[in-house]
């Protein structure tokens, strides 16, 4: 593709530098990962392969959803207690509950897991698999730039871009689907603000206006009824 022998030893590098890319940007469902931690203590080490946190809650009857919060508002709201954690805060490689834990509890997670790395061992991965574009053109980028070749680095950027665009829409469509998440509930125009419609009120309003409408024509027909009858000789 660069029509060059002499840059195969550069060739791990850019897929490296590619990779460090794809995974400061990327954010696909094939990057998901759902898993549970059990832990007893306030903090766990968070998985090596680790890049965001999507959800999480504590496993029960019901489960308990858990709200993300900054590690000021933890210690100011939750020192010197322990309890059924009901918040959380990442800092580096670690992730704290708060309260922290009384007892053993097991946490259901769904993360976001950084793209496995090529190498003489591991020579594929789901992106590579999927949409093998985004690594050709992401390693030509890489090449272009180190060779200082200022129009192959403008047509390989833009093309990089591209793909990983339609991969990301791609992932919303697999995720949310192509229906309305909520049948019958979201109401939208275009270029206007997506609002909730609450059908209960909506058929209320709806009689409250039609009644309206009758009461005004009522009102025109008594009303020409008088004229009628005051001019009537």
């Amino acid at each position: 593709w660069l029509d060059r022998d002499d840059l195969t030893d550069r060739i791990p590098d850019f897929v490296a530098l590619l990779e460090a890319r794809l995974n400061r940007v990327l954010r696909s469902v094939n990057q998901e990962t759902r898993t549970t931690w059990t832990t007893s203590t306030e903090s766990y080490a968070l998985p090596s392969d680790f890049r965001k946190l999507r959800k999480i809650h504590i496993e029960g009857t019901p489960d308990r959803p858990m709200i993300e919060i900054a590690p000021q508002a933890a210690a100011f709201s939750y020192a010197g207690t322990t309890g059924t954690p009901a918040a959380y805060y990442i800092e580096g490689r670690t992730i704290t509950f708060a309260p922290p834990p009384a007892d053993s509890t097991t946490f259901r997670v769904n993360y976001f897991a950084r793209i496995a790395p090529l190498s003489l061992i591991d020579d594929s991965n789901w992106v590579l698999e999927e949409h093998p574009d985004i690594y050709l053109s992401g390693t030509l980028l890489e090449a272009a730039i180190y060779i200082r070749d200022e129009d192959a680095v403008a047509l390989c950027s833009q093309k990089l871009d591209n793909a990983i665009a339609e991969l990301q829409r791609e992932s919303r469509t697999d995720r949310w689907g192509a229906g309305p998440l909520v049948p019958g509930g979201i109401a939208q125009t275009r270029g206007g603000v997506c609002v909730m419609v609450d059908h209960t009120r909506r058929s209320f309003f709806g009689k409250l206006v039609a009644a309206v409408a009758t009461l005004t024509v009522a009102t025109k027909l008594l009303k020409s009824a008088q004229v009628v009858e005051e001019v009537a000789p």
